[in-house]
């Protein structure tokens, strides 16, 4: 395969006119494809959620406690119009569930929210008696002022089979009050909430003008997500910033001509446009999230034009240099690829669109810098300043015959221990609690806590499933209609209409089970799918290892260092008490992508020095170097974030990129010196 990419680059070098139509020609219609692509902010889509869920997702959205809004006011000066003050000045916050909605939605899953008590006392409550004592007790509630919330839900329950008021209250005592408002945006508006958030701040600063002892505070989704979309905003600005002045001050360390850097920036541009143009031939729409994740992947592909431009410092022709990196360049990519389509097969949409993009980016990247660099490339050797290592731990070109060093004998010691305390102390790897990783004070996580465990009509629906068991098994033994009958008769007896009732009677005949939507049930469905990922990628990686190498034990030699780095990463962040979730799991299948290729150049430089005896390590370890240090400061970076979702993608990345890194350079020169003496013995 080498032989034939060198006589196409060969052709290519005396037909460049061509080259250059054809890549302009490309550029144009890769940006148009790409420029047509639109973005949204789902981050259900990252979920795996069948057609079930969907519906539990309609149900819980159409619920007005997805867009409830609790006002929190304590103080020594509390008065009842404290609270009333937000209701008048804020006439887009609605005080009272829409009926049409919100007590539609729960009602028409009411089997769910049948006390335990209620379903034992089903046969006396559907007696011709005791129908016409709850129409006569809702006759009387409807005669009472103030009790409009109530007398709205008797059309759906006339027989007061549920206790509304646990989705309605409003506690109060001499100190504290609670009052309940509804966003009219629902709770995935966050533009939309964040002008809502603002003003709710704007009333509670006059309020506290009058009141300096009053503290006034808000709880809720809307509330939650406006927090979250301003802490990633403000972190994602200042930890970009930061990341780009430091790559830039590196790589303008590193490569002291300008054009290098302008050559590493056009072969990543035209990866990450081919990866945009591949989505939208998919999907018109893609996560924006997607795109905020796929940013790592500039870690991964700034590697194979780093890789050219190092290595030409050391060569004589660009051909040479294309020639001696060729083979790494192409079996790393294609592992590296080969793992992130192993996300396509997933269920969740975002993650399958992430891995498309992933591996389309990587192709792209590849395919400009094989068939299009070596021909911007200079025909000088490229300046750059070399990156050191500390002296003991620049191992990989001794000879076969050289003792183990201190830094391999603590690989395997530490190995030890880390797989020991693994096995000794099994532990959760997942959190599957969305909480964990949204951006909340401490106060706004008790006030959550605690009105979560009060009213919760989906937590309900998941903690009371059975009951949609009992209503079942209820109604095959009891006559339906005959029930139906006997409300429409003693309805008009007691001055309703014979069909005031109508919903009730459609709940009971069609009614059917569904499932709730169990947030912490799907994200755990997630931390399957990364069990399925993480084996799906070991055995895609292992077998193109084997195919390309030709050869078991070398392959083997590779992917050990990988296998490796997991149990260490596994046993560190038991021990800091990390764990992976919804966001950073992602990063796994970047850190075996990454991985993957610092060891496939490392065997590769380990074989081309035992074939020929000339260094070549040296180039190879310069460029894992750089590109380690650009990953490590590109998302490493975000430990400094303040928000959980992405201070947890900095520290996964800082702790599994260093110990990838520290594997590569380490354990395979220590496993090949083996290969080689077994070798020489078999002989």
């Amino acid at each position: 395969m080498n032989d034939r990419l060198l006589r196409i680059y060969d052709y290519l070098a005396t037909h460049r006119r061509w080259l250059w139509i054809t890549l302009v020609v490309a550029i144009a219609a890769l940006i148009g494809l790409a420029a047509s692509l639109r973005y949204d902010e789902d981050i259900m889509d990252f979920l795996p959620i069948d057609d079930e869920d969907r519906e539990a997702l309609a149900v819980y959205q159409s619920q007005q406690s997805a867009s409830r809004i609790i006002l929190i006011v304590e103080g020594d000066s509390l008065r009842d119009d404290v609270i009333d003050k937000f209701a008048d000045r804020l006439p887009d916050l609605q005080t009272e569930l829409d009926p049409s909605e919100g007590l539609a939605a729960i009602y028409a899953q009411m089997p769910y929210f049948i006390a335990d008590s209620t379903y034992a006392q089903f046969d006396s409550l559907f007696t011709p008696q005791a129908i016409r004592e709850a129409l006569q007790h809702d006759r009387m509630l409807l005669s009472i002022p103030g009790t409009s919330f109530f007398s709205s839900a008797i059309q759906y329950d006339p027989l007061g089979l549920v206790q509304i008021s646990n989705f309605k209250f409003q506690i109060s005592n001499e100190k504290r009050s609670y009052a309940f408002f509804y966003s009219p945006y629902g709770s995935t508006e966050t533009q939309r909430n964040a002008h809502l958030v603002d003003s709710l701040q704007a009333v509670a600063d006059e309020i506290s003008a009058s009141y300096p002892d009053l503290n006034i505070r808000w709880i809720g989704a809307p509330v939650i997500s406006v927090g979250n979309a301003r802490r990633i905003k403000l972190d994602t600005i200042l930890c970009i910033a930061l990341s780009l002045v430091l790559i830039i001050l590196l790589l303008a360390y590193a490569f002291p001509r300008r054009r290098d850097l302008w050559l590493i920036l056009l072969s990543v541009s035209f990866g990450w446009l081919v990866g945009m143009s591949v989505l939208r031939l998919i999907t018109p729409t893609i996560s924006a999230v997607v795109l905020g994740i796929g940013s790592v992947l500039i870690g991964i592909a700034v590697n194979y034009p780093l890789h050219l431009l190092v290595h030409q410092r050391y060569t004589t022709s660009v051909r040479q240099t294309l020639q001696e990196v060729l083979s790494p360049l192409v079996v790393g990519n294609i592992t590296t690829v080969g793992a992130f389509l192993a996300l396509v097969p997933l269920q969740a949409t975002a993650l399958r669109h992430l891995g498309i993009f992933a591996a389309a980016m990587l192709v792209g990247t590849i395919l400009f810098c094989i068939f299009v660099l070596p021909h911007m490339m200079s025909a000088e050797p490229t300046p750059v300043r070399e990156i050191r290592l500390p002296r003991r731990w620049s191992i990989i070109n001794q000879p076969a015959n050289r003792k183990l060093s201190v830094a391999q004998w603590s690989i395997i010691v530490l190995t030890l221990i880390a797989g020991t305390y693994l096995w000794l102390r099994p532990s959760e790897r997942f959190d599957s609690n969305l909480n964990h990783i949204n951006y909340m004070t401490p106060e706004q996580r008790t006030d959550l806590a605690y009105f979560d465990s009060v009213a919760n009509p989906q937590r309900m629906m998941a903690e009371h499933a059975e009951r949609a068991d009992w209503w079942l098994s209820y109604w095959q033994t009891h006559e339906l209609d005959s029930v139906i009958t006997a409300i429409r008769t003693e309805a008009t007896a007691t001055g309703f209409r014979a069909e005031a009732f109508t919903p009730f009677y459609e709940m009971l005949t069609s009614w059917r089970p569904v499932k709730a939507f169990d947030m912490r049930r799907l994200t755990q469905g997630l931390s399957d799918n990364f069990d399925y990922i993480g084996l799906c990628c070991s055995v895609i990686v292992f077998l193109f290892l084997w195919l390309s190498f030709r050869n078991f034990w070398l392959a083997l030699i590779a992917f050990v260092p990988m296998a490796l780095s997991w149990i260490w990463i596994l046993a560190i962040m038991q021990l800091c008490g990390l764990q992976f979730n919804i966001v950073n799991i992602i990063l796994a299948t970047f850190i075996f992508g990454q991985g993957d290729d610092y060891t496939i150049f490392i065997v590769e430089g380990l074989l081309y020095e035992h074939r020929t005896g000339k260094p070549i390590l040296p180039q190879y370890r310069q460029s894992i170097l750089l590109s380690a240090l650009i990953m490590l400061i590109g998302v490493g970076i975000l430990v400094l974030a303040v928000h959980p979702a992405m201070h947890s993608l900095g520290a996964v990345t800082l702790i599994g990129m260093t110990i990838v890194l520290l594997m590569a350079v380490t354990v395979p020169p220590l496993l090949f010196r083996l290969y080689v003496r077994l070798s020489q013995r078999n002989q």
